[in-house]
Formats: structure tokens, sequence, C-alpha cells
């Protein structure tokens, strides 16, 4: 352990009982840290809005109209299945209706 962390304010909030520092860190920190900065930003909440209405909306027509609410199927391949087959069902509805 290095005389800089051991002179660190916040030593002891990291430190375990046997003296040692546990680091967390993680590959995605990066591209968390880069992307927790536009939370709050114009472009950010627009696109929440815009998830909001397409793919929550579609997660609850799925579960109103489909009865998803509840899988029937048991295995989680199965239930995967039901799923796909769902959202299937759902797209070849609107593409219908566009046409």
């Amino acid at each position: 352990m290095s005389e800089q962390c051991k002179n660190c304010p916040d030593f002891s909030a990291c430190a375990t009982e046997l003296g040692t520092v546990r680091i967390n860190a993680s590959a995605y920190y990066p591209s968390f840290y880069r992307y927790s900065k536009k939370v709050g930003s114009g472009d950010y909440l627009r696109v929440m809005r815009l998830r909001k209405i397409w793919e929550e909306g579609t997660f609850a027509v799925l579960k109103r109209e489909h009865k998803l609410n509840k899988i029937q199927k048991r295995g989680l391949q199965k239930a995967t299945e039901e799923c796909l087959l769902s959202a299937t069902a759902l797209n070849l509805k609107r593409l219908v209706k566009t046409v």
C-alpha cells in the first residue's frame, strides 16, 4: 500500500480489516462516465421521452393485448419463444395497419 493511499482522507471508507484497499473498477466505467455527463441535457431528455412512448408503450401493449403479464410456458427457451411470437404478431399487426 502506498503512502498516497495511507494519507487519503477516504482511506477508512475503502480499506478492509486486513489493511488492503479494494478498488472497484469496471471495464464499462469509461462509457458510463462519458454518458453520465449527458444526463439532463436536451438531447437526453428528448430521447428518454421518445423511449417512454415507443418501448414502454410496446411492452404495455404486449402485456395487455397478448397476455404477457404472466408467461404461460415453462422454461427459459419456451418463455423466450412465447415473447418473440407475441412481438412478431404485434409487428405484423402494425405492418398491416401501415399498408
